[in-house]
């Protein structure tokens, strides 16, 4: 059994560990494009994580600015190391979003109050790891996804539809069955 109070560095997996095929995801759950992917994500990615087909990883960046720090308070909340759990957790927080995520106050109600959650210590050293590999890859923005380690370039969360990010993700998921 893991530790739940110190980060061995394990991320959010949903799916089972060796898939033939790895969805990896950077996302703030203070970012409105990453509530949308997850949104898509939950979907899309899910029944194929659901089939043992895609290993989903999400890796929560911490950032500082604006309503992305109330995402990375958020994310001290949410258990990391339970894939159910947190996974559900990550799907309430995003599809809650707008209700919480301008005020530090209004964040941690939905966290302590309204869903019962207990601060995670281990977020800490896990969103540094995080950051570190984000940066080590020279990315900017969130959400940013890779599959099979390449980099998604034709996924632009600004820039298209729910319709089309879900045939681009589906798209390439099939690719590569």
């Amino acid at each position: 059994m893991k530790n739940r109070y110190s980060a061995d560095i394990e991320y959010l997996t949903v799916g089972l560990e060796h898939a033939s095929i790895e969805v990896e995801a950077f996302v703030n759950l203070g970012c409105p494009y990453s509530a949308r992917f997850f949104e898509i994500a939950s979907e899309v990615i899910k029944p194929y994580t659901d089939s043992g087909h895609v290993k989903f990883v999400i890796k929560h960046v911490d950032r500082t600015k604006d309503r992305l720090l109330r995402g990375t308070v958020a994310n001290n909340y949410v258990d990391h190391d339970d894939p159910i759990e947190g996974f559900e957790v990550l799907k309430k927080l995003f599809q809650t979003q707008e209700s919480w995520v301008k005020s530090f106050r209004k964040t941690l109600e939905m966290c302590e109050d309204t869903l019962g959650l207990p601060e995670k210590m281990a977020a800490y050293e896990r969103g540094e790891a995080v950051l570190e590999d984000f940066n080590k890859r020279g990315l900017k923005i969130v959400p940013t996804v890779f599959i099979n380690g390449e980099h998604l370039t034709e996924y632009k969360p600004a820039d298209q539809n729910k319709e089309d990010i879900s045939r681009i993700l589906t798209e390439r998921i099939e690719s590569l069955k």
